[in-house]
């Protein structure tokens, strides 16, 4: 089920919520401490790049302003991602599950890292941990992405396929 459509980084924000919104977020399945547990997802690769518990009050303003909103169980307060280190998701979509007791957001990550440690993800670690693990796809993306994004700086016309890869000549 999809909570929030696309788009939401674009719409016109802060926005105040239809009833229909509000509705949903009155029908997922807290646990007995009001929370939900958000995977927050690279709408663009599928890296998992966190999770974090969100209450309905953090759902009602991470759909109202576009960026993620949680609660923070330590501190017992709302955060916004990024507040500290300018990383903040825009979020595209999202999800809750068949039992209404998880969400899954799609977000634009802006800022190298999801992770407090400063990692993209936070779901840089293995079980057991061992040297030469294979890299997960979506974070070889990632990683392909990062070596060419500084190119896009350099000044000058973009070249095209052609331009890279002349073509055959045939003898006439």
């Amino acid at each position: 089920m999809v909570v929030a459509s696309a788009s939401l980084a674009s719409a016109n924000l802060p926005r105040t919520l239809l009833p229909a919104e509000i509705a949903h977020l009155d029908n997922l399945s807290y646990n007995e401490q009001g929370l939900i547990p958000a995977i927050v997802q690279d709408y663009l690769d599928g890296t998992v790049l966190m999770m974090a518990w969100m209450n309905r009050e953090s759902l009602q303003k991470t759909l109202e302003t576009g960026r993620t909103w949680f609660w923070s169980r330590s501190r017992q307060a709302l955060w916004p991602k990024g507040e500290t280190s300018g990383h903040v998701q825009w979020v595209k979509q999202i999800r809750y599950d068949c039992d209404s007791d998880a969400l899954v957001i799609l977000v634009e990550q802006v800022g190298e890292a999801a992770c407090h440690t400063g990692a993209r993800s936070c779901f840089f670690r293995t079980l057991p941990e061992k040297e030469g693990d294979p890299m997960p796809a979506a974070d070889t993306l990632s990683h392909v992405f990062a070596v060419v994004k500084p190119a896009r700086r350099i000044p000058g016309p973009i070249p095209t396929p052609a331009a890279c890869w002349p073509r055959e000549t045939t003898p006439s």
